[in-house]
């Protein structure tokens, strides 16, 4: 079969760029290799990430009974938190260094619930390991990105990676022939994880993990801290905290404790329990709260994967969040903290 000359130079930009994301490079080669391999993408599947679409007929969020589902256009945009892919990129590449420098015989078996419509997080690796090594299903709720993510593995001619395109919902998804893998990548959060489904599919995917399995991203914490509000400094651009911003923030916040901490063995505990779908976190007594500080406000840190972290404002994951002010009720009385596993989760405080 002939190869037009069209689709050689897809390919070669693609090995060329993608071997960059895999490797060592600073933030400003991250920009500008994301951006190109999203140039890419976007022509080749006619989906170009942005924050909402033109047509009409796509819908920008749609609520599950697990949380926000983003439409392919969003999840194209997710791409460009540069940070994010980078850093999933490498924590991904290094977990299956580990996993074949442990002897694996057979190709490591990996699932990726929630490709979007670039399938982002696996396809640079193609470049850095055999179809040999890994093997992917592809699991997404949206028809339109796996066909998306069809058309660029062709163009790439990367077929022989791919063993499954799966129509489902990540949260109730069931593999056939019993199958168990090695590795399941799946990042469906936001924020202090809220609005999406992430901790729901870890919960519900957690049993298709082997003993020795792992999660990607391996750990998501979020703290609770006082803060000095209306004293804090927000970035100078966007999500990238720059150190000076960071120093001044520190001085005017306290951490006051984890409030949870999500990975292969925590997840199992985040199940509906009753009819207002609240999981208890943590009381905190009266006593650790100050009445200098005004409000309460969640960090989030992402362990992707050993030492390869994302921490505060890296990404628009680890963005700081407001939860409540600190008012005259909490210092006498103190608070409670619960996970509202609904359609609509997230940390709630009462």
């Amino acid at each position: 079969m002939s190869v037009s000359k069209e689709s050689l130079n897809h390919r070669t930009v693609f090995e060329l760029y993608s071997k960059k994301l895999t490797g060592v490079i600073a933030t400003p080669e991250v920009i500008e290799t994301v951006n190109e391999l999203h140039h890419l993408y976007s022509k080749l599947t006619a989906i170009e990430g942005v924050l909402a679409p033109s047509d009409t007929d796509e819908v920008f969020e749609e609520l599950s009974e697990n949380g926000t589902r983003v439409n392919p256009y969003m999840a194209a945009y997710c791409f460009l938190d540069y940070l994010r892919s980078y850093k999933f990129t490498l924590g991904i590449k290094k977990l299956i260094d580990d996993k074949l420098n442990q002897g694996n015989q057979k190709p490591l078996q990996i699932l990726y619930a929630g490709t979007g419509p670039y399938a982002s997080l696996i396809l640079p690796l193609t470049t850095v390991f055999s179809a040999h090594q890994i093997q992917v299903t592809l699991l997404d709720i949206h028809q339109s990105s796996l066909d998306a993510v069809n058309k660029l593995i062709s163009a790439f001619n990367l077929e022989a990676y791919f063993n499954g395109y799966i129509k489902a919902d990540a949260t109730l998804f069931i593999p056939d022939d019993h199958i168990n893998y090695d590795i399941i990548i799946s990042e469906t959060m936001d924020k202090a994880l809220r609005k999406e489904p992430q901790v729901a599919i870890f919960n519900h995917l957690r049993q298709f993990l082997k003993p020795d399995g792992a999660f990607i991203p391996e750990e998501i914490r979020v703290d609770l801290y006082q803060s000095k509000w209306d004293e804090e400094k927000n970035p100078a651009f966007e999500y990238f905290l720059d150190a000076e911003t960071r120093k001044h923030n520190a001085a005017f916040r306290e951490k006051i404790t984890n409030l949870m901490a999500i990975n292969k063995h925590s997840v199992t505990i985040f199940k509906r329990t009753n009819s207002d779908h609240l999981l208890f976190l943590k009381k905190i007594d009266p006593e650790n709260f100050k009445a200098e500080y005004t409000a309460l406000l969640l960090l989030t840190e992402i362990q992707v994967y050993k030492d390869i972290t994302l921490t505060e404002d890296e990404s628009i994951l680890t963005e700081k969040d407001y939860l409540s002010p600190l008012n005259d009720r909490i210092l006498q009385s103190g608070l409670s903290f619960y996970y509202k596993m609904d359609n609509d989760p997230r940390i709630t405080c009462g």
